[in-house]
C-alpha cells in the first residue's frame, strides 16, 4: 500500500509536565515513523508549551473538570472532530483523559481506541472506579509499562488478558553515558517530582537522618532532584531529622543526566510504581540502586545482582540496604555494572517505538 495515507493518532493526556508519562508520551511522538503514521495532541488542561512535540498538530483544550456542562460540550465536539479528520486510532493517558477521550471516539466510530496504564492505580478511588468501569468496555485494547500494571488491572478491573500488551518504556541510552564512580560513598539521591506523597521523598529523608546520626556517615551528602509543593514540609523534615546542612534540594533540573554524574547511589522509595524512567537513569549512569519493591521496580531490579530491594514503608530497612552499599563499595559498583548491561539489553527507544508501530498496524482494520 504504497499510496496509502499516513494513519492519523490522536494522542490525548491531561497535560504537560515534567513527568514519566508526559515524557515517555512526546518521546514517543518524536520518533513515529511519519511515512506510516501522523500523530496529533490533546490536551485537556494546561500544560508546559516547552514540552510540545514539534511537527504535532496541538489542540490546547481546558476542561478543568469531567462533570461539567462544558465537558458534555467539548465531547460533542471531538467527536465532530475525530469524524472529520478519519482518525484511525485514539490513544489515551491517565483517567480523565480516558474518560473524556475514551467516550468521544466511542461515539466517532474511531476503530482503534487505546488506554494505556502506566500505575497500580494509586489514585482509585471509588467514583473514578465506577466511572472508568463505564468507558473500559469503550476501549478496544490496552497497554500497561510493566507485567505488574498489567496483572494488576485484570484483577481489579476484569479487563481480559489477551486484550493487554506490555510495553516497557523508551530510554535514549546514548544519551546517558556510564559513569565509573570511583572511592567512596559520599553522594546519595532521589529523583522525583515533588507533588505526590506516593513518592516517599519523606522515606528518603528518614533514611538519611537514621544513618547521619552515626558520626562516621556526617560527610555523606543526600541530593533531592525535582520540585513541587511538598518542597517546604519536606525541608522542614530535613530540619527536624538534624540534616539541613547535607541535604540539597537541587530543584527541578533541565538535564537530570548530567546531575546523575554526581550520585554514587539513586534510591526510588515509592510506595506505588509502575514502571519508572528515573530508576532506568539511575542504572545507565553507573549509579547504584536501592528501591522499594513494589510495582514494576521488581522488574527492574533482581534483588542484590542488579541493585537491592526493599519492603515500602520502611525507613530503617531502607537505610540498612544504603549502608550496605556505604560500606562495601565494591558490591555498590558490581550492582552499578550489572544494572547497566540489563538496561541496554531490554529497554530503548527502538523496542519501544517499533512495539508501539507494531500494536498499531496490528489493531487498524485498514491496514
Amino acid at each position: 500500500m504504497a499510496d496509502a495515507k499516513p494513519v492519523k493518532i490522536l494522542f490525548c493526556i491531561d497535560s504537560l509536565a515534567r513527568g514519566g508519562t508526559e515524557l515517555q508520551l512526546t518521546g514517543l511522538i518524536d520518533r513515529l515513523d511519519r511515512a506510516r503514521f501522523s500523530p496529533h495532541l490533546l490536551t485537556i488542561r494546561p500544560s508546559d508549551p516547552e514540552l510540545t512535540p514539534d511537527h504535532c498538530p496541538h489542540l490546547a483544550w481546558n476542561i478543568p473538570r469531567l462533570l461539567s456542562p462544558k465537558a458534555v460540550w467539548s465531547i460533542i465536539q471531538l467527536n465532530r472532530y475525530l469524524r472529520e479528520e478519519n482518525f484511525q486510532i485514539v490513544q489515551t493517558f491517565f483517567q480523565d483523559s480516558t474518560v473524556f477521550a475514551g467516550f468521544a471516539a466511542r461515539l466517532a466510530g474511531v476503530p482503534v481506541r487505546l488506554a494505556c496504564f502506566r500505575d497500580l492505580g494509586f489514585w482509585r478511588t471509588r467514583s473514578q472506579a465506577l466511572l472508568l468501569s463505564s468507558v473500559y468496555p469503550m476501549m478496544t485494547s490496552f497497554l500497561c509499562n510493566a507485567k505488574i500494571v498489567k496483572q494488576n488491572f485484570i484483577e481489579h478491573d476484569g479487563l481480559r488478558p489477551d486484550k493487554i500488551s506490555v510495553i516497557y518504556n523508551g530510554i535514549d541510552i546514548e544519551s546517558l553515558p556510564w559513569v565509573e564512580h570511583q572511592g567512596p560513598t559520599l553522594h546519595i539521591g532521589i529523583v522525583g517530582n515533588l507533588t505526590r506523597q506516593v513518592k516517599r521523598t519523606d522515606l528518603f529523608i528518614k533514611a538519611a537522618g537514621i544513618i547521619s546520626r552515626q558520626a562516621k556517615y556526617s560527610n555523606i551528602t543526600w541530593h533531592i532532584v525535582g520540585d513541587g509543593q511538598l518542597r517546604s514540609e519536606l525541608e522542614a523534615l530535613a530540619q527536624d531529622e538534624g540534616i539541613a546542612q547535607q541535604v540539597v534540594f537541587a530543584g527541578r533540573i533541565s538535564v537530570v543526566s548530567e546531575y546523575l554524574e554526581k550520585l554514587q547511589v539513586g534510591v526510588l522509595c515509592s510506595d506505588s510504581e509502575g514502571f519508572s524512567n528515573a530508576l532506568l537513569e539511575y542504572m545507565l549512569k553507573g549509579c547504584a540502586c536501592v528501591a522499594t519493591a513494589v510495582g514494576g521496580n521488581v522488574e527492574a531490579i533482581k534483588d542484590k545482582d542488579t541493585g537491592l530491594l526493599v519492603p515500602a514503608d520502611n525507613a530503617q530497612a531502607l537505610a540498612d540496604s544504603l549502608l550496605e552499599l556505604i560500606n562495601d563499595v565494591n558490591l555498590r559498583r558490581e550492582l552499578a555494572a550489572r544494572a547497566r548491561l540489563f538496561c541496554e539489553s531490554g529497554f530503548n527507544w527502538e523496542k519501544c517505538v517499533n512495539e508501539h508501530q507494531a500494536i498499531y498496524l496490528k489493531t487498524d482494520p485498514l491496514l
